[in-house]
């Protein structure tokens, strides 16, 4: 009975230890995967670029396949003839906004709740701006140096973003402060403006705008985006313009389908 006892604690002590040695092997050599290894990564050009948007993951597949995606070509000569059946107007005061480097645009984040664009008494938060190189959106087959995207949210998620052209002239002073703290690359920290924008000024005293059904113009391509492309651009020094290319030299999405899209000219409010 004794030696029944000791083979059978000798046989759980062997089996013990062969659950042990396999247990820290496949620890070993499991990959342990890093937080960049974790990121879906995209980029605005090569493996990764535009074109493969839709391979990079099954979240983008609306960068291949949509129907309704931006930026477009607008032919002037082409906009809908008759009027849009929606009210659109913007309250537009001073906002407050901290900007970092994403590492595929300088983007500025609002921290002013009080900005807003109103369509059909519905409240689209304004919740950031961020910037292009040269612009996505063409007028007549032409680009502009740079755009710049005010995005608007509303509560249960429905998006509006502003185009705003911008093409070399006078210095912008109220993107100024923006400007003299941009981050160069994604390791920077967050930067808090001090003095607000006055959002007001910064866009141009001729509001009217083209209006379209769109998309996001980055993965993941979400469609439904409701589009307010400003006809007349703002100015930019030639520095500041060169400044944000010497970061960013190209990042703007190529022109997609209009597919049979009604495009409308409308005065903002």
């Amino acid at each position: 009975m004794k030696k029944n006892y000791v083979i059978a604690y000798v046989t759980f002590a062997i089996v013990l230890a062969l659950v042990a040695y396999y247990t820290m092997e496949t620890t070993e050599q499991a990959p342990v995967e890093s937080e960049e290894q974790l990121t879906v990564n995209w980029s605005y050009d090569g493996e990764t670029g535009p074109q493969q948007w839709m391979n990079v993951s099954a979240d983008y597949a609306a960068c291949g396949r949509g129907e309704l995606q931006s930026p477009i070509n607008i032919e002037v000569s082409n906009t809908a003839k008759e009027e849009l059946d929606e009210e659109v107007k913007l309250n537009y005061e001073k906002a407050l906004f901290e900007i970092e480097n994403n590492g595929h645009t300088i983007e500025a984040n609002s921290t002013t709740p009080d900005n807003s664009l109103m369509i059909n008494d519905e409240e689209y938060k304004l919740t950031g701006i961020h910037f292009h190189s040269p612009s996505e959106h063409q007028i007549n087959g032409q680009y502009f140096d740079m755009e710049a995207h005010l995005f608007h949210e509303t509560k249960d998620g429905k998006m509006a973003i502003i185009g705003l052209f911008i093409e070399s002239g006078e210095e912008n002073k109220e993107l100024a402060e923006m400007w003299a703290n941009m981050p160069k690359d994604g390791a920077e920290a967050v930067k808090v403006l001090k003095n607000p924008i006055n959002l007001d000024q910064l866009l141009p005293e001729e509001k009217n705008v083209y209006q379209y059904v769109g998309s996001l113009t980055s993965p993941p391509c979400t469609e439904g985006v409701n589009w307010f492309v400003l006809e007349q651009p703002i100015e930019m020094s030639n520095e500041q313009i060169n400044q944000f290319s010497s970061i960013f030299l190209q990042n703007n999405r190529p022109i997609q389908q209009l597919n049979n899209r009604d495009v409308y000219k409308i005065e903002l409010d």
